[in-house]
């Protein structure tokens, strides 16, 4: 009410406020105001001079306003006076820095990062930027995985290994959030490669338009490359076993080439390994070129696939591609247990005998009363009790083999045992056909069924389906599955294996089994069996806890030695596969992994390790060390900390000083003086993400832009953008305080009163 009379009377401004700051009870100066009211008034009523009582009406008014003014101080009177302005908008310019703007593919054949320096001011000062600063406080910001902000263009380099646009309009809208935000622009060629995918750009999108936050989207480049082969993918196995050949599938694409041939080269190191003349198919159609790879010695080896550029290709970086490929040397140890010296072990033994990688010992009973011939021992004690009694015994093998041999024969803590030699060592176990096997050896219900891939006894109803022994001949067939499995490659070529396979003998009889177990793949059959009296599966294979398992359900493989040529190998190759692929996976003591295989330059290494004692369980006190030796040669010591809440696991961060082919060995010593070694391997290079894929994705910018509301424009459009970004309608308010105590009129007026109240009382001759 006070305030709208001032300011009516013109005392204070539309925009001003008195206000009071003490922290006096106001009850108090009420009560004081009132006993100064009352004291003035009293003593007036007892002048010793009559006076009228208009006149003593003017002497206490004049007693009581410097009386109130001076009470009113003791309030701490404020005015405050809000100034409220208009406020002028941010923009945001975000130009991409990655190596994909090295390209020279924008107007007047220059790199596509010239073109954004251009775009932004040109040698005359002219340019988007200042036209964009004379409506708005312009900020810019370069970005590829991490955006930073610059001064202006002349700090772009090109240099970024990835684009990451999702990422940068998240940090940059983070760092404004509180400010008057009139847009975004963003000036790239749209590839959007950081593995955020489209649906974390698509978030990002839809946050900004909430925010009423437009992005308005310049594309740089050209939308199809005219001249350019580009190896797009590199495909095999990435651990391979000495001697072994695995499959290489080699994926490109041309640009302006059709019917033109290239060579593509596979290389290991700097040696050529293997030379393919391909022939370049329509604009934009992929090609997968299939090869093989065989490395000569063991060890880990780094391979390129490569097409040597052409001078008028635009994009030569993604001529090739890198990869690793473990191929150690590892030895198996196979414990394999017989029931009695049968023709099928003989030929199999024979056959593992000749892989250098496999160390098969065996166990054959040749009595009634137990006694059993050992092959393959290390020393005089080893399993002359028999089947080991001991996990630290048993897991000290990576593989089993059941013959013949009944269930009845093992306790059932052995049964227990084997079946956590694959659960939770990570062995493998390969069941064979028989009349001690399966559901004829009574292995229905003991936990070595549970670690098959197939049941053991029929499942159906408690028929007879699934039950017994299938005696005659049969030729084994291939499944869909069995023809692509590396188990069954014979031969490399696909069309030559499945020729020797259909020119292998028949075998003769096999074990009717129960249904396959959910995640179990079927790799043999007989074809000619009445599925009505039950299964028709021969070879199975699947997963299990840790390891492989595996049923053969004939016995009978010997047929293809002894009714093929001398010199033909399918059966000794058959088994050593069957046999390396049970061992050789099984679970290390100490294993060392890497987070990748392949890092780009300044990019940490993580290098894990995982210990395990003698009965394959953690430890978590073992000191862990990886010697890291790059292209130099010269070892680095890299010490791994125990991870914690993650039993027997190590880890470590390691950053690269070169590129190239970097060995990673770990040693293991535990309080008990344990000794392990363990071996891994990546690669240092360039990466080539930018240059996947690297033509302008103007359709991404366009979608960027109008899903937040903004706009996108060619470079040659860009001149029109300060005009399409609407001013920001916010404004700013400064509020002014000032202390109404410290004012000269207040002292003047107490003065005054005073000075006019005393005239006039002497006047009158009052005291």
């Amino acid at each position: 009410m006070m305030e709208s009379f001032l300011q009516s009377a013109g005392v204070l401004g539309e925009n001003d406020k008195v206000i009071f700051k003490s922290l006096l009870d106001p009850w108090v100066i009420l009560a004081v105001t009132l006993i100064i009211v009352a004291l003035v008034n009293l003593f007036y009523q007892r002048t010793s001079v009559t006076i009228t009582g208009q006149y003593q009406s003017v002497l206490i008014a004049l007693k009581l306003l410097p009386l109130l003014l001076i009470t009113c101080s003791l309030l701490e009177p404020v005015l405050l006076t809000s100034e409220v302005t208009p406020e002028q908008g941010f923009i945001i310019v975000l130009m991409d820095d990655s190596k994909s703007m090295r390209i020279q593919d924008a107007p007047g054949s220059v790199s596509r990062i010239e073109a954004v320096r251009q775009l932004m001011e040109d040698d005359k000062g002219r340019g988007l930027l200042p036209k964009l600063k004379e409506k708005f406080r312009v900020r810019t910001f370069r970005f590829s995985l991490e955006t930073n902000r610059i001064a202006d263009q002349s700090e772009l380099t090109a240099q970024g290994e990835a684009t990451d646009i999702s990422g940068a309009l998240s940090q940059v809208f983070g760092e404004f959030r509180d400010m008057p935000l009139a847009g975004i622009v963003l000036v790239s060629d749209g590839a959007d490669n950081a593995d955020q995918g489209v649906n974390e750009l698509a978030g990002v999108a839809a946050y900004l338009k909430s925010q009423e936050v437009p992005v308005y989207t310049i594309g740089i480049g050209k939308e199809h490359v005219l001249k350019d082969i580009e190896i797009m993918k590199v495909a095999t196995s990435k651990t391979m076993t000495a001697g072994s050949v695995a499959d290489l599938f080699v994926t490109l694409r041309g640009y302006g080439y059709q019917g033109k041939t290239v060579d593509l080269e596979i290389k290991e190191g700097a040696r050529l390994v293997e030379t393919r003349q391909v022939l370049i198919g329509r604009d934009g159609d992929t090609q997968r070129i299939k090869l093989t790879l065989a490395p000569d010695a063991p060890g880990i080896y780094e391979y390129s696939a490569e097409i040597k550029p052409r001078s008028e290709e635009m994009i030569s970086e993604n001529n090739q591609r890198r990869f690793l490929v473990d191929n150690r040397t590892r030895k198996g140890r196979v414990l394999y247990v017989e029931g009695y010296p049968r023709k099928e072990f003989k030929f199999i033994r024979r056959s593992v005998d000749e892989d250098p990688q496999v160390n098969l010992v065996s166990m054959v009973r040749i009595s009634h009363d137990g006694r059993l011939y050992r092959q393959g021992v290390q020393s005089p004690t080893e399993l002359q009790d028999g089947y080991p009694r001991t996990r630290e015994e048993l897991f000290g093998y990576d593989a089993i083999i059941l013959g013949n041999i009944e269930a009845a024969w093992f306790t059932p803590e052995q049964l227990q045992m084997t079946e956590e030699f694959v659960s939770i060592r990570g062995g493998g176990l390969l069941m064979l056909g028989g009349d001690g096997s399966f559901a004829e050896g009574g292995y229905a219900g003991t936990p070595v069924e549970d670690a098959l891939p197939v049941r053991v006894a029929s499942s159906r109803g408690g028929g007879t389906w699934g039950i017994g022994l299938v005696d005659r001949i049969f030729r084994m067939d291939l499944t869909p599955d069995g023809r692509t499995h590396p188990l069954m490659r014979i031969s490399p070529d696909r069309d030559a294996n499945a020729k020797l396979w259909s020119q292998l003998p028949e075998l003769a009889g096999y074990n009717r089994v129960g249904d396959v177990k959910p995640g179990a793949t079927v790799l043999g059959i007989d074809p000619s069996a009445d599925l009505l009296e039950g299964s028709n599966v021969i070879l199975v294979v699947q997963r299990y806890g840790e390891g492989r398992t595996m049923a053969f359900t004939s016995a009978s493989t010997w047929r293809w030695q002894m009714f093929m040529d001398s010199e033909d190998d399918s059966h000794e190759r058959f088994w050593q596969q069957m046999v390396r692929w049970l061992a050789l996976a099984s679970t290390n003591r100490i294993s060392v992994t890497l987070n990748k295989e392949t890092y780009v330059e300044n990019e940490p290494v993580v290098i894990s390790s995982r210990v395990l004692d003698e009965t394959f369980k953690p430890v978590n006190d073992a000191s862990v060390w990886a010697q890291v030796t790059g292209p130099t040669g010269q070892p680095e010591p890299v010490e791994l900390e125990w991870t914690f809440g993650d039993d027997g696991s190590y880890q470590a961060e390691y950053m690269p000083r070169l590129g190239g082919m970097h060995r990673v060995d770990v040693s293991v010593r535990t309080p008990q003086t344990f000794i392990a070694v363990d071996q891994g391997g990546f690669s240092v290079a360039e990466s080539v993400a930018e240059f996947t894929d690297a033509s302008l994705h103007a359709d991404v910018l366009k979608r960027l832009a109008s899903s937040t509301g903004g706009d996108y424009l060619e470079p040659a459009q860009a001149g029109t953008l300060p005009d399409l970004i609407p001013p920001v309608k916010q404004t700013s308010s400064l509020v002014r305080e000032e202390d109404l105590r410290d004012t000269p009129p207040l002292f003047i007026a107490v003065l005054l009163f005073l000075g006019l109240e005393w005239f006039l009382r002497r006047r009158k001759g009052l005291a």
